[in-house]
């Protein structure tokens, strides 16, 4: 953890100095590009793009940091370190997709009109920009790895309970047909019944481990989407913040999405009907006349089957990353129904 913060401080400091670079080198360029404008009192006040654009830099190194703290895998140890050359790839290839933006930036001047002053200070701030920006980009990148590599790790936990629920069933059903008093197998059937039960129990808990960071992400990233929409910041972003809101929304419920899919279809449901499929075979006959014990399989059966279907799986995986999600997704909703100031004007 400590190497990782260390690392994301590094990698902040780095992105921090170069964006105010960029910012310094494109002098009243980027204040015509890029300002925020603050209303107030007479005529708006404008304040450099960089602070907004370093609001926004330190929001998604905050995005990271929630991330990691709720991460069992380490982001330098156990995804940058063993996959170096897919990491130098991103962030070169982010690199060459910024440098080319860069110059039809400063291609588009030329077009526009604007004379060899303008384009040589576009030109020259685009230069730590673009680093910037691959710093920025291969950050969110970075962190979509973590919540994968997280997945994988606890998808490997979810496995190996799964195996011993399996194992539980496996006895119960030994037993039940084990040679003997019947009343007595079918007690100790149900005993290994009761066993996998409470297996299952622990394994959901783990698909909770397993779903927490993604919701985790969520509820930053809609964190972030409201700093952008209630602030004046989204003034220094050209393609509009409402743009990049939709995009990092999109992203989050996508990663929600993919990831409930792949736990439900691939690992949750399969070991629930697998465990319904077997544990028929330990079911206590009826004839034994022992009807406590027909009554608690009937109930563990039931159960079972309501933990199968999507609403158990959402009760299953529900924590507090859930509930945040939830509640900062709303609060994006809501302020995203309230008109902005020229909206109003329009409306007036």
């Amino acid at each position: 953890m400590t190497l990782d913060l260390t690392a994301l401080a590094a990698a902040y400091a780095v992105g921090v100095a170069l964006l105010l670079m960029g910012y310094v080198l494109a002098g009243p360029v980027w204040v015509e590009r890029h300002s925020i404008q603050l209303a107030g009192p007479g005529r708006p006040r404008r304040v450099s793009g960089f602070w907004g654009e370093w609001s926004l830099f330190t929001a998604c190194a905050g995005v990271v940091a929630t991330v990691r703290a709720f991460t069992d895998v380490a982001i330098v140890d156990d995804v940058l370190v063993p996959h170096w050359r897919v990491a130098l790839g991103v962030l070169l290839a982010v690199g060459l997709i910024v440098l080319v933006y860069s110059l039809s930036v400063v291609a588009g001047a030329k077009r526009d009109g604007k004379d060899a002053a303008y384009r040589a200070r576009l030109g020259a701030a685009y230069v730590p920009y673009a680093i910037y920006s691959a710093i920025l980009f291969a950050g969110g990148i970075g962190v979509l790895g973590l919540l994968g590599a997280e997945f994988l790790h606890d998808q490997h936990a979810f496995n190996t309970q799964a195996r011993i629920v399996a194992q539980s069933v496996s006895r119960a059903v030994a037993a039940a047909q084990a040679p003997g008093d019947p009343l007595d197998a079918a007690r100790h059937a149900l005993t290994y019944l009761e066993d996998a039960i409470g297996q299952i129990a622990v394994s959901q808990n783990i698909l909770q481990d397993q779903m927490n960071p993604v919701f985790i992400f969520a509820a930053v990233i809609f964190a972030v989407n409201i700093l952008i929409v209630l602030s004046p910041i989204r003034s220094a972003f050209m393609q509009g913040a409402i743009d990049l809101t939709h995009i990092l929304t999109a992203i989050a419920i996508a990663g929600i999405l993919i990831a409930g899919f792949v736990s439900y279809f691939l690992s949750y449901a399969d070991v629930i009907q697998d465990t319904l499929a077997r544990m028929e075979a330990a079911r206590p006959n009826a004839t034994l006349g022992a009807w406590e014990l027909s009554q608690r399989y009937n109930e563990m059966v039931v159960q079972l089957n309501r933990s199968k279907n999507l609403l158990g799986f959402a009760q299953a995986i529900g924590g507090e990353g859930s509930g945040l999600a939830l509640f900062a997704a709303a609060i994006q909703f809501t302020v995203g129904r309230i008109p902005g100031r020229g909206e109003r004007k329009a409306e007036a």
